[in-house]
């Protein structure tokens, strides 16, 4: 599910976005760290997210002897894609063992018009597969985003997408088992770090937003016009969608009803095509009940007083996403430079992080010879939750603990793709984090990682 223009993801990524990479998190084993207290907060939900390969990647195993071409003769589209990210910690940590995560993603995409006649129409099936470790846990490297952003939702084989969607005029319906990301607050993936890669609103909110490749079933209307976009959809919450054993559920059971909302505006710098950029702005709503993250229903900290946490009904968040081609690359594909911006404020009452912002520029062919490779910069910031750390400030005076209140953790990526042969790419990076874990007392970290990508 890729999600990008800068450069165009590979259609094979596709399968691993449905149009972006978790980012939300892992359940089961693969569970998000939470914050170091005597009582851990509620971890369920998976980090998903996933990555697009570097350019226009042809595919690696070609025509497939002709069979690609024969299926989409008759409206059958294939997808095969593989992405595998290594990750070794250079400085910290309390083990230096390298860590590998991959998924193998699949698709078939079925051309209603010429299958059964039905213009504009598109019926998806998807599957992932999820494997390896993810660094961040196995050596305790207590990060608020995962350094490895295929990496969540189990380890497992996954119902990535099962949805019918149809063109009517300037409207686009879309129905079926599906991730909120696909549609709602995607944005560019061209780093290895979960800060930069995958569904924005999925950063804040991995209780309950789903991203790829957990599903729900739910659906979305866009509606076109001369300025861009405007896209309303509803999904149902039902956290029975997680579980490891849980891959291919079906059950319509659940606790609440997601519904969002999104304006995009598309703009070309100076009138040109080439240079195309769009600008999101977009709110989403849970109607279900959740539990307030440190108050009770008296409005006292909850882990002093011994009352259960209250429920909270109801919570929104807010996410803006912008992405613009700022110089054309030329016909083979350089001297192209590209920048984003992303922003999710999350419900204040419910969720560990409020908001993270990142930025980031790519730029292509920097080396001569080498059009298609790209090096990109990014930056980020997560912040917690103040009535998180006013809870850590209560627990020290009441009951004479040292914990050290949690703030702002800092990211930067720094990485170079280079295009191996039509299909496959490679891409190191660097990762740097400042304040891990929102801990000004922690040592800066240092993570280098290699993104493999292989479009079948």
């Amino acid at each position: 599910m890729p999600i990008a223009t800068l450069p165009p993801a590979s259609p094979a990524i596709e399968v691993v976005q449905v149009a972006s990479a978790d980012r939300q998190r892992s359940s089961q084993p693969d569970q998000r760290p939470t914050f170091a207290l005597p009582q851990p907060l509620e971890r369920r939900s998976p980090k998903t997210s996933a990555a697009s390969a570097p350019a226009d990647q042809p595919h690696l195993l070609g025509d497939w002897a002709g069979v690609r071409t024969a299926l989409e003769t008759i409206g059958v589209k294939p997808t095969v894609s593989y992405i595998g990210f290594l990750a070794g910690n250079l400085n910290s940590g309390t083990s230096k063992e390298t860590q590998y995560a991959g998924q193998l993603g699949a698709s078939i995409d079925f051309d209603m018009d010429r299958i059964a006649g039905v213009e504009g129409g598109t019926f998806r099936v998807g599957v992932t597969n999820r494997h390896g470790n993810n660094i961040n846990d196995t050596n305790h490297l207590d990060l608020l985003q995962y350094p490895q952003g295929v990496f969540g939702a189990g380890q497992i084989w996954r119902l990535a997408g099962l949805w019918y969607q149809q063109k009517i005029g300037p409207a686009e319906i879309k129905l079926g088992k599906v991730s909120m990301g696909e549609d709602f607050g995607s944005t560019t993936c061209h780093f290895q770090s979960l800060y930069f890669c995958g569904v924005v609103p999925g950063h804040t909110s991995f209780n309950y937003w789903y991203n790829f490749p957990v599903t729900t079933w739910g659906g979305r209307v866009k509606v076109t016009d001369k300025l861009g976009y405007t896209m309303i959809g509803a999904y149902q919450r039902n956290d029975n969608n997680f579980p490891q054993n849980k891959g291919f559920y079906m059950g319509f059971k659940g606790q609440g009803v997601f519904v969002a909302i999104e304006r995009g505006f598309d703009v070309k710098l100076g009138g040109d095509p080439k240079r195309a950029g769009v600008y999101k702005i977009g709110v989403f709503f849970d109607t279900s009940r959740s539990p307030n993250l440190v108050y009770d229903e008296n409005g006292d900290f909850a882990q002093l007083s011994g009352q259960p946490l209250a429920r909270e009904r109801g919570r929104a968040s807010i996410y803006a996403v912008a992405r613009q081609q700022i110089l054309a690359a030329d016909s083979r594909g350089a001297g192209g430079l590209a920048a984003f911006f992303n922003f999710v404020g999350a419900d204040h009452r419910t969720n560990q992080l409020v908001n993270v912002i990142t930025a980031g520029v790519t730029y292509s062919g920097l080396i001569p010879g080498r059009p298609k490779d790209e090096i990109g910069l990014a930056v980020g910031r997560s912040r917690i939750n103040r009535s998180f750390r006013a809870l850590q400030d209560a627990r020290n005076e009441l009951l004479g603990e040292d914990i050290e209140p949690r703030r702002n953790e800092y990211a930067i990526e720094a990485n170079y793709s280079i295009a191996i042969t039509p299909g496959l790419s490679l891409r190191p990076n660097l990762q740097w984090y400042v304040n891990p874990g929102g801990r000004t007392s922690a040592s800066n970290l240092l993570v280098a990682g290699l993104g493999v990508f292989a479009n079948f």
